[in-house]
């Protein structure tokens, strides 16, 4: 083994899964990490800390794996203030994107009292965390709905969510300044914002590749596929459409690297939820990136990752973890991988003519993909309540939950299925713009597995 040194931050990001986990689910998933010499994991506040943090906690310690505790900073710190409706993002015509706290509300920099109410409930939150946590992430909202009043469209996306950092950091010097803070960097947000200030004051920063394409190396120029894709993801459309993602995510992780050099490391979306699981061919380009990371003197990666389905992606971690390590891995690209990049195919899923039986031996798997490949193609409807018995026939190796939730609610959002006498329970599961929010409201007596489990049941059973 050559060793060229070990990457100080090799870790998994479950993103908001926790709630999707049984509490053996994520055992089994943190003791793992020690086999891995993983070191380090990001653990969302808002989705399932505070039910399962003992586990957490005690795991995590056994294993000797760092926490950092990630909050969505509007969701909670508004949480713990005065939070008003005023204080949200708008659209063009007015009206609010959200008009209740969740995982996709953003707040809006101009309106009154609305930075003073976030430093206020990050003081608040900041008082309340329990001694073992000693780092912090801060992030804005999920999804992509910045203000867009008259005040907020002016400036750029970047711009308006740098106050509300600046509070954050501003809440912790004053409050907790014994903690690692960082925060992160993000769609519509990979600009660098004029102030430099509160990113300066990080202990680190996340930089997350999520529009790249694993098919493909960072940095690559064969991307075709993904041509205009960054103009929407930058926040700006400013961005030619002739460059490729992971050209222009390259040249963004060079930019900030340069600017706060010793800070950064890499959010990989892997697993990415919205592929319910199903294994993406990039093998060959995280290993590759690695390399890149390395030359470039990144601080590391933590994966996306989480127990439902994780087992189509055993193999594919121990090798990243061998390569974190300094270990030289030396692995013939596969034919699935030559394929797609040969095609210039975003997913594998892509071409409806692929003979997915020539690639993929496992059953579950095989059939998972073939599911995946009707719904890449926008050919599923007619498979609905088969596609979410299969799920829950292999809820032990598949995201189930996720899957049910996926195809009831983007089925009921396009008007392709119907459903009949909906309760209260389920009209709020169909119309909740993301499962985590759905499953956080769960009461803390109740399982929300079974509960979350229960409700997509009853649907398939009410749909017309």
């Amino acid at each position: 083994m050559t060793m060229k040194g070990i990457f100080p931050v090799r870790g998994f990001n479950p993103c908001e899964s926790l709630l999707r986990h049984t509490p053996e689910q994520l055992r089994q998933f943190l003791r793992r990490m020690k086999d891995l010499n993983f070191n380090s994991i990001i653990i969302h506040y808002d989705y399932g800390w505070k039910r399962y943090k003992d586990i957490i906690l005690e795991e995590c310690r056994n294993a000797g794996v760092e926490i950092t505790l990630m909050t969505f900073g509007p969701r909670t710190f508004y949480s713990y203030s005065n939070w008003e409706k005023e204080f949200s993002a708008r659209r063009r015509d007015g009206s609010f994107f959200t008009e209740k706290l969740e995982c996709e509300t953003f707040p809006c920099r101009f309106a009154p009292g609305a930075l003073e109410a976030y430093e206020k409930g990050a003081a608040l939150w900041l008082r309340d965390l329990p001694p073992e946590i000693n780092r912090i992430h801060m992030r804005a909202a999920d999804g992509c709905d910045y203000c867009l009043c008259p005040q907020c469209r002016e400036l750029p996306v970047t711009e308006r969510w740098n106050p509300f950092i600046e509070r954050f950091v501003k809440a912790v010097k004053e409050n907790r300044p014994d903690l690692k803070i960082e925060t992160d960097v993000y769609v519509m947000r990979y600009d660098i914002p004029s102030d430099r200030s509160a990113f300066a004051a990080m202990d680190r920063i996340m930089f997350d590749t999520f529009p790249r394409t694993p098919t493909f190396p960072l940095g690559s120029t064969e991307d075709t596929c993904t041509c205009g894709h960054m103009t929407r993801a930058y926040g700006n459309g400013s961005e030619p459409e002739s460059l490729t993602a992971n050209c222009a995510m390259l040249q963004k992780i060079k930019e900030w690297n340069e600017a706060f050099p010793g800070k950064v490391y890499i959010h990989e979306n892997v697993m990415k939820q919205g592929f319910f699981g199903n294994f993406q061919y990039g093998t060959d380009s995280y290993l590759q990136d690695l390399k890149i990371f390395r030359e470039l003197g990144l601080l590391g990666v933590c994966f996306e990752a989480f127990e439902p389905g994780y087992g189509a992606f055993a193999e594919l971690f121990e090798l990243l973890s061998r390569a974190m390590q300094g270990e030289d891995i030396c692995r013939p690209v596969s034919k699935i991988e030559m394929i797609i990049r040969e095609k210039k195919m975003e997913w594998f899923c892509q071409d409806q003519d692929m003979e997915l039986e020539k690639y993929i031996t496992d059953p579950v798997l095989l059939k998972n993909q073939k599911f995946y490949q009707k719904k890449t193609l926008r050919n599923l409807s007619g498979h609905f309540k088969e596609y979410i018995n299969f799920a829950f026939e292999n809820k032990d190796c598949l995201d189930y939950l996720c899957m049910g939730y996926g195809t009831l609610r983007g089925g009921f959002v396009r008007g392709l299925c119907r459903f009949k006498e909906l309760t209260g329970e389920e009209h709020r599961f169909l119309t909740s713009r993301k499962l985590w929010d759905f499953m956080e409201e769960i009461p803390a007596e109740q399982d929300p597995c079974a509960v979350t489990a229960s409700v997509i049941e009853s649907l398939l059973e009410k749909m017309e």
